[in-house]
C-alpha cells in the first residue's frame, strides 16, 4: 500500500479508461465544488482501496461521495427504501417495530426462494440521523437501506422484490405520497443502479449509519430463524468495512428452494434473450403495429418528439385506433373510459392513482401510452417536451407484473363508474351498440354473446365449464354470489330483449322516413328482419342455452377461483365492505373478489343508538372473563379474527368445564361472521401430516375463514404439533376438494379449540409451546336456587333469553370488534394470566421434568451416581404407570440431554451426585423391626 500516499492518489490512478466497465463511482455536484468520476478496482486491489477509504472516512472524518457497482452473482440481498412525504412532515414516520417487522417479513418470504441450512447469516439495516425536508419540492424525504448478507443474484432480487410488494403495504401504514412500487427501488434489485458505500453520502445530504444489526440463523426443529439483535458496539467500520459492501463474494450460499425453479429459469431465459436485443440510440418513436405487411402495409412509427400539441397528440391517438382489429375493439373501449376520468387521476398531487391507470393501460396493451399521456395532459403543469422521458418511465417502470393483481382494465372501468357515473354510462352505451350492430348483421350466437358480455361483464362471470350451462358467479349485495345461470337466462329474456326491442324501435321510426323505393328504406328494413329473429331467440329456451353456452368463454375468468376471498383486510357485510387497511366501511366492488359475508348489517360505532345494547354485550364479556387482563387478552383476541392476517400465530384453546360460557361465546361469534366462521374436525390436527393436502374438503373449507373452531377432542388424544405450527405459521396450505384441482392459498384463520380436555403434547419444543395459548372460562352460570359448590368466585345465574338475544346483539359486538381492531390491527398482547396458564399446561405435559422431581435426588456425594441403564429402566417402569402402555414414551436421548443440562455432563459411570429414588420397602422394615 506504500505506493499510495491517500485515497485520492489511489482514484486518481484507478479512473476508467475508454471502453471499460467502472467498478466505483464519485457523485458529483458544481455548486459543492465535488468533482465526480468513474474508476475501475480490481478484486485484487479492493483490500488496499478498503482500507485507503476506511481511514479517509472512519479515521479523518473526511466526508466522501462514492458509489459500488453490484456484483452479477454471489453478492449480497440489498433493499433500499425510497419514502416520500408531504412537506409538513417533519420527523421520521417509521419506528423500530415497523424496521422488525420488515425484516420478518424479508425472512419468511427468503424461506420461499432457499432452501437454508442452520449457518448464521448478518443482517444490517442503515438509517440516515434525520429526514430530509426538500423545500423547494414540497416535500420531505426519508429511507431505509439494508443488506441481507447471503449469496444471491440479481433474478432471485427482483422474486423478492415482488414478494415483498405484495405484502409490504399490509404490515406498514405510513401517509406516504409515491407508490410502494416507487418505495421500493427495483433498480438496486436488478442490479443496474451502484449501492453507496458505508460512509459515503449524496452531495449536500447526510450519510447512512447503522442503526441495526443482526445474527440470523434456522432453528431446525421448527424451521424457523432465531434473530439475535446485536449492540452496534460490536461492528468495527475499519475493521468489519467488507462485510457491508456490495463486492463482498464470501457471505454463506443456501441452494435455491426447488419450488421456485421452473420460474427462476423462465426468467433467466427471458433476461437472456432482452439482452440481446439492440438498443435504440436514436430519437425516440413509438411503433404501430399496422395492418399485415402483406397487402403492402409496414409497421410505422410516431416520433414522440413531434407530439408537441393537442392537436398533434389527438391525430396519433386516433391513428392508432385506426388500426385496431375488430376483436381489438376493447382496446378503444378502455381508452374511452380513461379519458373520462376526472381531475384527481390527472392533476397535480394525483401521483398514485395516475400511476395505477398507467398500470392498468400497460397491462391492457402497450399501445395505449398515448391515451396515458392524453389523460395527463390535462394537468395545468404538463409539458409536452416530457413525453419523450414518460415512454422511457413507461418502458421501464410500469411493467406487467409490478402492479400486483386487481390492477387491469377493469379497474379503469370501476373508477369511471364510480367517479364519472354519466359519461360511464354513456361509453358503456357506446361499446353495446357496437356489439349490438355486429350481432344485427350477422345474427350469430357468438355475436349475440357479445352484446350480452357488454351488457353484464361487471356483474357476471363464469368460473368452470363442468356443467352444462357451466358455473356462475353474480354480484350483488356487496360480494360474489353463486349463480345458476337462471338471473343471466332471465337478463336475456327482459334486460337484453329490450334492448333489441329498442333498437328496433328507433330504426321503425327512421324507416318510415324514406319512400319504399329508397335503397335506404331496404336496408333498415333487412336490419329490422335481422332484429326480429334476435328477438324472437331471445324468449326460446334452446336458443337461450345456445348463447348462455357461448358466453361462457367470454364470462370466463380463470384466476377467479384462485382470487376468491383472499384479500386479508376486507370484511363484508350484509350493506357493505370493512377495509381494515383503510379503517374505512365503503361498498363492496367486483375487483374484491369476496364470495363470503359476516350476513349481518355493519353499524358504525357512533351510529349505535341503543347504548343498552351496548352494555349488553360488554356485561356478558365482563361475566365470561371477570378478571380485567384476561377480559382485555379476549376482546383483543376476537377482534383479531375479522383480520386475515396472522401475525400473533397462535393456537387458543378455551378450556373449562361444563356451564362455563364457552359454546355460547362460540355461538355469538357464528352470529357476528358468519361465512368467515368454520368448524372444524378434531382430527385436522390429530392425524398423520400427510392428510393436510390431499384430498381435503376440511383444509379446503378453510379458504377465506378467519375463525376456525374445532370440536372437542376425546381424553388423551395427542396433538400432532407439525400440523398445528403449519396451520397456524401461516404458511400457504394446499388442499384438494373432491372432484377438483389442487390449489394453494394462504390460511386466514385463527385457530381454536373449545374443550373440557386437554390434548396430549408429547412435543416440548419452543417452536410447539410459543404457539399455545390456554384460555381458562373461570365463571361458571347456574340456575336459580342451584346450590353453588364451585370451587370458583365467580358464580353468575344464567340468562334463558340469552340465546334469543344474541341475534339482535350480533350488529352490535360485531361493531365493537371493529372499532377495536381498528386500534389494535389485529395484534394480541399477551397477558400474564394467559402465559401462565399455558406454562403449566406445558410443565403438565413435560413427563422428563415430571420424573426427574419425583424419582432423583440431589445428594451432592461424589459416590452417589446413576448410569444411562438404571435411569431409563426406571423412566420406562414410572412411565407404564403414569400415562399408561398407550401413550408414546419421550426418547431416551431427550431424557439423557435434560440430565445433563440439569446435573452436568455424565461420565462412563453415569451422573455423579444423584441417586434414584425406590419407593419405600414397608413389608421389610416391619421385618428389621
Amino acid at each position: 500500500m506504500a505506493q499510495y500516499k491517500d485515497l485520492n492518489e489511489f482514484l486518481a490512478k484507478h479512473q476508467t479508461q475508454q471502453g471499460a466497465v467502472a467498478t466505483h463511482t464519485r457523485i458529483p455536484d458544481k455548486e459543492l465544488n465535488i468533482h465526480g468520476g468513474s474508476f475501475v478496482i480490481s478484486k485484487e486491489e479492493l483490500p488496499i482501496f478498503n482500507k485507503l477509504y476506511c481511514e479517509a472516512v472512519f479515521v479523518h472524518k473526511k466526508k466522501e461521495y462514492l458509489t459500488e457497482k453490484q456484483l452479477e452473482l454471489d453478492g449480497p440481498i440489498c433493499v433500499d427504501f425510497d419514502f416520500r412525504y408531504s412537506i409538513d412532515v417533519e420527523k421520521r414516520q417509521h419506528t423500530g417495530e415497523n424496521i422488525q417487522d420488515m425484516v420478518l417479513l424479508y425472512l419468511e418470504e427468503l424461506k420461499s426462494l432457499y432452501t437454508f441450512t442452520d449457518e448464521p447469516f448478518d443482517i444490517f439495516v442503515f438509517e440516515k440521523p434525520n429526514v430530509n425536508r426538500v423545500v423547494e419540492k414540497q416535500l420531505t424525504k426519508d429511507g431505509i437501506h439494508m443488506m441481507i448478507c447471503i449469496k444471491s443474484d440479481h433474478i432471485l432480487q427482483i422474486m423478492l422484490r415482488e414478494k415483498i410488494l405484495m405484502k409490504l403495504p399490509d404490515i406498514w401504514d405510513l401517509p406516504l405520497t409515491n407508490s410502494w412500487d416507487s418505495v421500493l427501488d427495483d433498480g438496486i434489485s436488478k442490479g443496474v443502479t451502484n449501492w453507496q458505500l458505508y460512509g459515503s453520502r449524496k452531495p449536500g445530504n447526510e450519510a447512512y449509519e447503522m442503526t441495526r444489526s443482526y445474527q440470523i440463523k434456522l432453528d431446525k426443529s421448527d424451521n424457523e430463524f432465531m434473530m439475535n439483535e446485536r449492540p452496534l458496539t460490536t461492528f468495527n467500520a475499519k475493521q468489519d468495512f467488507f462485510k457491508v459492501s456490495v463486492k463482498n463474494d464470501s457471505n454463506p450460499g443456501f441452494e435455491k428452494n426447488p419450488g421456485i425453479l421452473g420460474d427462476y429459469k423462465k426468467r433467466t431465459e427471458l433476461k437472456t434473450h432482452k439482452m440481446k436485443r439492440p438498443i435504440s440510440r436514436t430519437k425516440v418513436n413509438l411503433l404501430l403495429l399496422t395492418d399485415d405487411t402483406s397487402d403492402g402495409g409496414s409497421d410505422e412509427s410516431i416520433s414522440l418528439n413531434d407530439i408537441n400539441s393537442h392537436e398533434r397528440l389527438d391525430r396519433a391517438m386516433n391513428h392508432i385506433l385506426s388500426q385496431l382489429k375488430p376483436e381489438e375493439y376493447y382496446v378503444k373501449e378502455t381508452h374511452q373510459y380513461t379519458q373520462i376520468l376526472p381531475e384527481k387521476y390527472y392533476e397535480p398531487g394525483s401521483h398514485l392513482l395516475n400511476r395505477q391507470v398507467a398500470f392498468a393501460l400497460k397491462r391492457t396493451d402497450d399501445r395505449l401510452f398515448l391515451s396515458w399521456i392524453m389523460l395527463r395532459s390535462k394537468a395545468t403543469d404538463f409539458d409536452f417536451n416530457e413525453i419523450p422521458n414518460m415512454y422511457n418511465q413507461w418502458k421501464k417502470y410500469f411493467n406487467n407484473y409490478t402492479s400486483g393483481p386487481g390492477v387491469t382494465r377493469n379497474s379503469i372501468l370501476f373508477w369511471a363508474k364510480q367517479d364519472a357515473f354519466e359519461e360511464y354510462q354513456n361509453v358503456k352505451m357506446t361499446t353495446i351498440n357496437h356489439f349490438m350492430d355486429i350481432a344485427i348483421m350477422s345474427g350469430a350466437e357468438w355475436d349475440i354473446a357479445q352484446v350480452m358480455k357488454q351488457m353484464f361483464k361487471d356483474k357476471y362471470v363464469c368460473v368452470s365449464f363442468t356443467q352444462k350451462q357451466g358455473s356462475w358467479y353474480v354480484f350483488k349485495n356487496h360480494r360474489w354470489e353463486p349463480d345458476k345461470g337462471i338471473s343471466l337466462r332471465m337478463a336475456i329474456s327482459s334486460e337484453m330483449y329490450m334492448l333489441f326491442s329498442k333498437r328496433y324501435e328507433d330504426m321503425s321510426c327512421e324507416f318510415h322516413k324514406y319512400e319504399s323505393t329508397d335503397t335506404r328504406a331496404e336496408m333498415i328494413r333487412k336490419k329490422l328482419n335481422c332484429i326480429s329473429v334476435i328477438m324472437a331467440k331471445l324468449k326460446k329456451t334452446a336458443d337461450k342455452n345456445n348463447i348462455v353456452r357461448e358466453s361462457m368463454e367470454l364470462f370466463f375468468d380463470s384466476d377467479f377461483v384462485k382470487n376468491m376471498d383472499t384479500n386479508k383486510q376486507l370484511l363484508c357485510f350484509n350493506n357493505g365492505v370493512v377495509d381494515f387497511k383503510q379503517k374505512v366501511f365503503r361498498d363492496g366492488y367486483p375487483q374484491d373478489y369476496i364470495t363470503k359475508s359476516t350476513n349481518i348489517d355493519y353499524i358504525e360505532a357512533g351510529d349505535i343508538k341503543d347504548k343498552n345494547s351496548i352494555q349488553d354485550v360488554v356485561g356478558f364479556m365482563e361475566k365470561l372473563f371477570p378478571i380485567p387482563d384476561l377480559n382485555r387478552y379476549m376482546w383483543d383476541h376476537l377482534a383479531s379474527t375479522l383480520i386475515g392476517t396472522n401475525r400473533n400465530q397462535t393456537f387458543n384453546i378455551y378450556h373449562g368445564s361444563g356451564s362455563n360460557g364457552k359454546s355460547m361465546l362460540i355461538s355469538f361469534m357464528a352470529l357476528v361472521l358468519g361465512d368467515y366462521k368454520g368448524t372444524v374436525p378434531i382430527t385436522l390436527v390429530t392425524e398423520k401430516r400427510n392428510s393436510i393436502g390431499g384430498t381435503s374438503s376440511e383444509v379446503m373449507q378453510l379458504k377465506g375463514i378467519r375463525y376456525a373452531v374445532m370440536q372437542e377432542p376425546s381424553k388423551g388424544v395427542k396433538l400432532n404439533e407439525g400440523i398445528m405450527k403449519e396451520l397456524t405459521g401461516g404458511d400457504p396450505l394446499q388442499a384438494r376438494a373432491l372432484y377438483s384441482e389442487s390449489e394453494v392459498f394462504d390460511p386466514q384463520f385463527k385457530l381454536c379449540v373449545c374443550t373440557n380436555n386437554l390434548f396430549d403434547i408429547d412435543s416440548n419444543d419452543d417452536g410447539t409451546w410459543r404457539r399455545v395459548r390456554k384460555c381458562d372460562f373461570l365463571s361458571k352460570f347456574v340456575d336459580p336456587g342451584q346450590e353453588n359448590n364451585h370451587e370458583t368466585p365467580y358464580v353468575f345465574l344464567k340468562d334463558k333469553s340469552l340465546e334469543e338475544k344474541l341475534p339482535v346483539l350480533a350488529p352490535i359486538f360485531a361493531s365493537m370488534l371493529v372499532k377495536r381492531a381498528f386500534e389494535t390491527d389485529g395484534i394480541v398482547l399477551d397477558c400474564e394470566i394467559v402465559l401462565a396458564a399455558s406454562n403449566k399446561y406445558r410443565k403438565g405435559q413435560d413427563h422428563i421434568a415430571a420424573f426427574v422431581s419425583e424419582k432423583i435426588e440431589v445428594t451432592g456425594i461424589n459416590g452417589d451416581r446413576i448410569k444411562k441403564t438404571m435411569l431409563m429402566d426406571e423412566f420406562k417402569e414410572w412411565f407404564e404407570q403414569e400415562q399408561g402402555r398407550n401413550r408414546k414414551m419421550p426418547k431416551g436421548q431427550e431424557l439423557y440431554d435434560y440430565m445433563d443440562k440439569k446435573f452436568g455432563s455424565h461420565t462412563q459411570t453415569g451422573w455423579k451426585g444423584v441417586k434414584l429414588i425406590y419407593p419405600v420397602d414397608v413389608d421389610a422394615n416391619e421385618d428389621d423391626s
